[in-house]
Formats: structure tokens, sequence, C-alpha cells
């Protein structure tokens, strides 16, 4: 077998309408994974070989030509890391990245260890060209790079004709997972490529779209720090008015985390239209990141409604207000977003009824934040980074059709910005 070539593997046939014949299909050439220890990263530049902990990995693979009139509809390639501490930073192809014939890629696994890339024909009636692929990722690793290993595995989609002269299109799979091992003997030393830009809420993809077994493990559940905002009267909006306020929220949620030095791309993200979850690596510093994240949401928004005031000035400029509610427990990462008891109270408390009279109650603010009991008692109550226990109030939160009860603590002094209606709109 060639070097650089780490398994040639058949494709068989595993459910639907197929035509006659054997079970195998065609053939994929799995190519051994490049390794690029990467120099200029947060290690530092030129940082020595026993402290750099990332590392840029590409898995190319090749498709070969079907027969009998076959053509490939989509194609998985996915990765298995056998380390659960390695975080993907960044991937390529990306979110919503799209060929130069039209086909797409769905992109999973941003922020976690198990990663998917789906290859996708442009169009009903189209298949994939037969040829090679590839895919790389910017992986964070749990010590410093010595090695890589895991599993790769690849299934897709084939559409066929049948012996009616019809086409079906049923679904393909390798036989057997193949596993790989790279070294840092084996790697190059490299340079980050340059992060691409996503649409608005693109990097937010935290799961897969599909299970991957029905009976698999429990993916490890790590306690995490959880952040989830929601726009008020956002459904009230109209269209144009919508995709204001999500670009204004993926704003205000991206400055807060610089604000508390926070790596946007090493958090878990899910959004959810008028709303957002942000899942904080399990390493955070809660005492010096919480105060900061507040400042932050509180700064930004400011900025936000100061700009759509300059552009329609008066007092019925529309503002964005937002809730926000924190939270801190056992977090898993589910198949389709994250999991777990602490995810599960933190959206209770959001979408409370204290949390909600407390911003339609107030004008004078445009954010209010409630703190479950268990953050309040660790952080507020010592004072952390200015946190002041005098600034919150305590709520009692039921919701009697899901059986929660439990305490918050919400903090609404956060004053709006006078606005000079005198200032020009902007040209």
């Amino acid at each position: 077998m060639p070097d650089d070539l780490l398994a040639t593997t058949d494709l068989l046939w595993s459910s639907g309408l197929r035509p006659k014949g054997g079970p195998a299909l065609g053939g994929i050439s799995l190519g051994r994974p490049w390794a690029y220890a990467l120099r200029g990263t947060t290690n530092g530049i030129g940082a020595p070989a026993d402290t750099q902990r990332t590392v840029l990995l590409c898995f190319p693979f090749d498709l070969e030509d079907l027969p009998g009139g076959c053509g490939y509809r989509q194609i998985e390639l996915a990765v298995d890391f056998d380390d659960d501490d390695v975080h993907a930073l960044d991937l390529h192809p990306g979110p919503g990245w799209e060929d130069a014939e039209g086909g797409r890629v769905a992109v999973f696994g941003l922020g976690r260890n198990q990663l998917r890339w789906v290859f996708r024909a442009p169009a009903a009636g189209e298949t994939l060209r037969p040829d090679g692929r590839w895919t790389q990722a910017v992986l964070q690793l749990s010590s410093p790079f010595s090695a890589v290993s895991g599993r790769l595995t690849l299934r897709g989609k084939v559409e066929h004709p049948l012996l009616s002269g019809t086409r079906a299109e049923s679904e393909v799979h390798m036989g057997d997972e193949v596993a790989f091992h790279v070294s840092r003997a084996d790697a190059w030393i490299g340079v980050p490529l340059a992060r691409q830009v996503p649409q608005p809420g693109a990097w937010a993809l935290a799961g897969f779209d599909e299970p991957t077994t029905p009976d698999g493990p429990l993916p490890p559940g790590r306690r995490r720090l959880c952040l989830a905002v929601d726009i008020e009267k956002y459904s009230a909006r109209h269209n144009a008015d919508m995709i204001r306020l999500q670009r204004d929220l993926l704003r205000v949620m991206r400055a807060a985390c610089s604000r508390a030095a926070v790596d946007w791309y090493n958090c878990g993200r899910q959004a959810q239209g008028d709303g957002y979850l942000l899942v904080l690596p399990p390493d955070t510093d809660e005492t010096r990141v919480v105060p900061h994240l507040i400042d932050g949401l509180a700064d930004a928004l400011a900025s936000v409604n100061r700009e759509q005031h300059r552009h329609a000035p008066g007092p019925s400029s529309p503002r964005t207000r937002m809730r926000t509610a924190l939270h801190h427990g056992i977090v898993h990462e589910a198949d389709s977003g994250y999991a777990g008891s602490a995810v599960v109270e933190l959206f209770r408390l959001l979408d409370s009824d204290p949390l909600r009279a407390c911003l339609a109650n107030d004008q004078s603010t445009d954010l209010v934040i409630a703190f479950s009991d268990r953050l309040y008692q660790d952080l507020a109550i010592h004072g952390y980074e200015g946190l002041s226990p005098a600034a919150f109030e305590q709520v009692q939160v039921k919701v009697t059709a899901k059986q929660f009860t439990g305490t918050a603590w919400i903090r609404s002094h956060f004053r709006n910005p006078p606005f000079d209606d005198s200032t020009p709109s902007a040209q």
C-alpha cells in the first residue's frame, strides 16, 4: 500500500431498494491524515514543542466511479477522536460552504471531538462528481502535541436505476471504521489559515444531523458555564427587523465574549432565532469571566441601540431588549445540541414569568439578567470583580406545567444611555 494511503474499502448497500447483485457497490480510498503543528497560535509564536497544543489535521479521500448509471447524492465523512478532550476550533469546508458546481457541505462538530462533513449534490436529479476530496480541522489538544488518533467512517446516499426503469435512492456505508494515528514526528510545522467568515448564526451548529447509534455510549458530561439570551417581542417584528435583530444579537454575544477574553470559537453555540445558547469551555474562570460577560452584554447592547437610534431618531425608535440567564452544571454534547438538567434549568429561568415581567415593567433598561441560585451563591455573594449581592433581587420561579420550581436572582440595574434626538440619522 502506498505511504500516503491509509486504507481502501468497499461501499456496501445499507438500506432501501437496490439493483440486483452483491452487497458491494464501489470503493473508497482514504488517505493518511496530514498534520501541521501550528505556530503563531494561542500557544505563542515559536512556542517550544513541549507546549504546543494546536494542530491542523487534513483528511483526504477519493470517491471511485460507480457502475451502471449510479451516482453519489450525498457523502458523509465522520472523524471521531479517541481523546474526549480534543476540541475543534475551526473546520474547512465550513458551514454554508458551496463548491463551484453548487454542491453544498453541512458541517457539524465545532467545539467537539466528533466531526462530520456532509457533501450534498446541488439539486434533485444531480449527483456529486466522483473525485478526490479533503477536509481539515484545527484542533485544541488536551496536552502538548505528541500524537492524535481516532477513527474514520464514511457513509452516503446513492441514486441508481431499477429494473422498472425508475430511479431510487439508497443508503451505503463502509464495511468497518478505519483507525488513524498521527505522531508529532510525522507532522510539518505550519501557520494557522485565515479563519473563514461564516453567515450569521452558522457557527452555532453544535450537534449532528443524525444520531450515531441508538445504544451508543453516553457522551462525556462536563461542568460548564452556560449563558442563554432571548430578544423581547421578536415575533411581533417585521421580517427585515427580525433579520436585523438576529445580527444585533450575534454582535452583542461576540462583543461580550471579547470583553471577557473568552474565545468565541472555543465555545459551544446554538442559535435559536430570537435566542442564543452559549456553552463556555470547561476550564472557564467564572469568577473573572461572569462579571465581564455581564458588562460586555450591557455595553454592546447599548451600542447597538445607540446605532439604531441614529438611523431612526425619536421617542418611537425601536430598541433591542433582551432577557439573559446564567447557570452552571453538568452538560452533555448530545446528537442535536446540548443536553442536561443544567441546560433545562437555564431555560426555565430565561422563560420565567418574573424575568419577563422585570423587563416588561422597567422601560429604563434594555437588559435583565437572572442568575441561578447556585451561581449567585458561588459568585455574587463573594463580590467577585465588582459583583454585588445588593444589585440582585431574589424571586421564586414556578412552572407548573413542567413541574419546575426554583430560586433565581435578577439584576436589572442597567440603565439605558440617554439618546440625543438632535443627532442626525446616518446616511
